[in-house]
């Protein structure tokens, strides 16, 4: 199980970056948004300002709801580490310590993300 915990967590820190890096609209946000993202999309249907903390949270709200009746199956321990990274990856950006794109935040997002590995890992 905390092997596929880890592989979520470190996979979905991988796309995820990799999709906002290549799918964001940097000159566009909120006014003319031609972002590609899931987030941007769901901006535009909603007209709420969403961002991937928001899934996260949502996926490790719902594994821990599942967890907590069924127990850690595969499917709730891959939803659990994909929802934490969503939220690790973005927490510092939304507290406004710096731009999410910046290279700052980047380097505290990898940081947070190995942390949290090696406290999984030594946990258990």
């Amino acid at each position: 199980m905390i092997e596929l915990f880890l592989i979520a967590l470190l996979g979905t820190f991988i796309v995820t970056r990799i999709g906002a890096h290549l799918g964001n609209d940097p000159y566009g946000y909120g006014v003319n948004d031609k972002s590609k993202t899931i987030t941007a999309w769901m901006r535009r249907k909603t007209g709420f300002d969403w961002h991937h903390i928001h899934i996260g949270l949502a996926l490790f709200l719902l594994s821990i709801i599942f967890i907590y009746f069924r127990g850690f199956t595969n499917f709730n321990t891959i939803f659990l580490g994909a929802g934490f990274s969503m939220i690790i990856d973005q927490i510092f950006p939304l507290m406004k310590f710096g731009d999410y794109f910046s290279k700052k935040m980047l380097i505290i997002s990898i940081l947070l993300h190995i942390t949290t590995a090696v406290i999984v890992f030594m946990i258990f």
